[in-house]
């Protein structure tokens, strides 16, 4: 049987595979355990809904330690957005700032010159198949410790980090965020774009708020 290639499972995981938040948690939770640099990649990837081309290109330039915040540069026509650096108290695996802080001072610790955040063992960019294969690692270490605990393992058919977004836009409709607020932390141009994350309530009333905005405009 051929590997599929990067670019089939990406399709593959564009149909709005997503992880429950049981089994985000306890990725991102491996992974702080394991290695600060893939935690905290992961971590900003979920977060921010980043493309693994995205998160692999993130530089340090990027970082606005002064206001706390992130540049976020899109691929695909996506829109380019500056998000809040996120500040979780109580939840370690959740604490992007933190996360981030740890990392950075480790890499300043190697004297690593390059002006990538999350950089290669051998030093430079981390490629598109690196980051899966991160991801993917994190996916099974996570899976091995829910059998251990009577739990269903991660389906694999979930294991490609752009379920991270696909999570994060999930989770954000699952929990009533605004589909503004969805649209914009998720990167997309197109509001249909977002609507494919809403339930059938919500695409309802988004659509009657539009109206109704139409009508007072």
């Amino acid at each position: 049987m051929f590997e599929r290639t990067e670019s089939q499972k990406t399709a593959a995981a564009n149909e709005l595979k997503h992880l429950s938040e049981s089994e985000l948690l306890d990725v991102l939770e491996c992974a702080r355990k394991v290695s600060a640099r893939d935690h905290a990649m992961l971590l900003i990837a979920y977060t921010h809904g980043m493309r693994n081309q995205e998160v692999a290109r993130l530089r340090t330039t990027d970082l606005n330690w002064q206001s706390q915040e992130i540049t976020i540069a899109r691929l695909k026509s996506s829109l380019n957005t500056v998000q809040p650096i996120v500040r979780h108290r109580g939840r370690p695996a959740l604490c992007e700032l933190t996360a981030l802080k740890v990392w950075i001072k480790e890499r300043q610790a190697g004297n690593d010159p390059s002006d990538f955040v999350f950089t290669s063992k051998k030093g430079g960019s981390l490629s598109q198949k690196q980051v899966n294969r991160i991801f993917e690692h994190y996916c099974e270490l996570a899976s091995q410790a829910r059998v251990a605990r009577g739990e269903s393992p991660i389906a694999t058919s979930v294991r490609h980090i752009h379920a991270l977004k696909h999570t994060r836009g999930t989770l954000l409709a699952e929990n009533g965020a605004n589909p503004y607020r969805i649209k914009l932390i998720l990167g997309h141009r197109s509001m249909s774009s977002t609507e494919r994350y809403l339930n059938g309530s919500q695409k309802s009333a988004w659509a009657e708020a539009g109206k109704v905005s139409a009508e007072i405009f």
